[in-house]
């Protein structure tokens, strides 16, 4: 799957879901038609977030062209190496 990205504000992105491929098309008709988990949808947004920008936690998102584009607002995630911590 490639992404494409909008930036909106500093916590929110534009993120359309282009497939690749006869198997990536078929898997947004099937969630098109609500054949297939939320949990795929939501794995396929927040892979595109984090491929647009690291340590990012997924807060929500607003379809604005189901399922293929959303707005997607998140968070930064800091994370503690054990360098900082020593």
């Amino acid at each position: 799957m490639k992404y494409h990205y909008m930036r909106i504000s500093p916590t929110t992105v534009r993120i359309e879901l282009i497939p690749e491929d006869n198997t990536e098309k078929m898997l947004l008709q099937d969630l098109m038609q609500g054949q297939t988990d939320d949990q795929i949808l939501n794995q396929l947004f927040e892979n595109g977030l984090g491929i647009y920008q690291s340590n990012t936690k997924l807060t929500a998102k607003k379809f604005m062209d189901f399922p293929r584009v959303a707005l997607c607002s998140f968070e930064i995630v800091n994370t503690l190496s054990a360098t900082t911590l020593g």
